[in-house]
């Protein structure tokens, strides 16, 4: 019986692990994974592979990406993470086929100004580095889905991240941010939004418009309040906004019927809106740590009394 064609069997075939093995037959190579390799240096010979799909480097100690990365048009995924770069050359933002980029946990401060160019790029990852500011031009990639930059030293986002309009997940935790620009309530695909662990005093007025939101992180922050508006995300299922300074809640806070996960413990609550006892779909509600007298914690036991509830 003849062999049955099977691209998965041919993926396996094109994944190389070494570059002594790569450069016996350099055009087919396709994916190249040399992470946990010792290298310190970008390595030449991978700019013998005409046919790179797909290029591996974590792990490293590469310090410096060569200019003419750019050479490597076939590039769809690029990994460098864990290694010592501080800064990606320009010439990477001509890699026009790449759709993953991962950067994590090195020693960026900035990124490439015209990233922007990269238009079929769908993840970035830059979590773990040094990075202050964005530059305007990520508004630009039209195709991307996430993008994580958390534990950076990120001030602000820019306005221009309101343009992602296929963004689904924005991860931006344990940055120095205090406020989240108006231009985010645009991002009609969002669905997990990731932004605990910062300096955040209040929230967009209109954040509600995030109509396809499922998950929220939003504790260790220094929100007093939350806008009206929050309560029209009635798609969202995991809100945790522990250890804020919370003092009350919207009225209609019940109005978020499909929440099955809420964490409001650690904040300055004393009592809550009547709303709040619609929450029918409650599973786990974590509510220590406020300022509620008996009367409001009876009343509290008596309507979640067959959900997982700290009180």
């Amino acid at each position: 019986m003849s062999k049955i064609f099977n691209q998965n069997n041919i993926d396996n075939e094109l994944i190389f692990f070494s570059l002594e093995e790569a450069s016996q037959t350099p055009e087919k190579v396709i994916k190249l994974d040399l992470h946990f390799k010792g290298l310190e240096e970008f390595p030449e010979q991978i700019f013998d592979f005409p046919n790179l799909e797909e290029l591996i480097l974590w792990n490293n100690e590469i310090a410096t990406i060569p200019e003419k990365i750019y050479e490597l048009q076939n590039l769809k995924v690029l990994e460098l993470s864990g290694n010592y770069i501080s800064e990606l050359p320009e010439s990477i933002c001509k890699l026009t086929n790449l759709e993953t980029l991962v950067v994590s946990w090195n020693d960026l401060k900035k990124v490439p100004e015209q990233i922007g160019n990269l238009k079929n790029l769908k993840r970035l990852a830059l979590s773990n580095n040094h990075i202050r500011t964005l530059p305007e031009s990520i508004g630009e990639l039209e195709a991307l889905v996430e993008i994580i930059i958390n534990e950076n030293e990120l001030a602000a986002l820019p306005e221009s991240i309101g343009n992602l309009k296929n963004l689904i997940k924005l991860r931006a935790a344990a940055n120095k941010l205090t406020f989240l620009p108006d231009a985010i309530t645009k991002l009609d695909s969002l669905e997990k939004l990731e932004i605990q662990e910062n300096n955040i005093v209040k929230l967009p007025e209109d954040i509600g418009n995030l109509q396809k939101l499922e998950k929220i992180r939003l504790y260790k922050n220094l929100l007093t309040q939350l806008p009206d508006s929050f309560t029209d995300l009635r798609n969202l299922k995991k809100l945790l906004l522990y250890e804020n300074e919370l003092n009350n809640l919207p009225e209609n806070f019940g109005d978020l019927v499909s929440l099955e996960e809420l964490d409001l413990s650690y904040n300055e609550l004393s009592d809550l809106p009547e709303s709040f006892y619609n929450l029918n779909n409650l599973k786990v509600l974590s509510i220590t740590k406020n300022k509620f007298s008996e009367v409001t914690k009876a009343k509290i036991q008596s309507q979640f009394k067959n959900i997982q509830l700290e009180l």
